[in-house]
């Protein structure tokens, strides 16, 4: 693989790993932040929910969101990662190419044996 290629891919995972590292970040950031209203809804008894499955249900509505994301995140990145190596594929396809055809020229190539003198001397 070419060295623009490798970094390219290089920065791919680094993209990618940034992007799943953030959205379990902001995950966690979601659940507290929503967390905050319902405990104080529930302490002033305005709630008609059961904590634990209030918990589940947010945990799992939330959790289904950012697991979308980080499947998208990764579908990326493979697609990416197929098209890098299709373009090492071109690359080595025309390399190839590339070698036949100088081959090919230089089998075409007449070289006599025998040296020719120039007939007159240029003084």
């Amino acid at each position: 693989m070419s060295k623009t290629l490798t970094r390219l891919e290089a920065l791919k995972d680094l993209v990618q790993q940034a992007i799943d590292t953030g959205a379990t970040s902001v995950e966690q950031i979601h659940k507290t932040i929503a967390a905050l209203p319902l405990a104080v809804l529930e302490k002033q008894g305005l709630l008609d929910v059961d904590s634990e499955k209030r918990d589940e249900l947010w945990d799992k509505s939330f959790g289904q969101v950012y697991e979308a994301i980080r499947r998208v995140n990764q579908e990326v990145g493979e697609l990416a990662t197929q098209a890098f190596e299709a373009i090492e594929d071109q690359m080595i396809i025309q390399k190839n190419i590339a070698e036949a055809e100088a081959a090919k020229v230089e089998k075409q190539k007449i070289e006599s044996p025998v040296a020719v003198e120039p007939k007159s001397k240029v003084v």
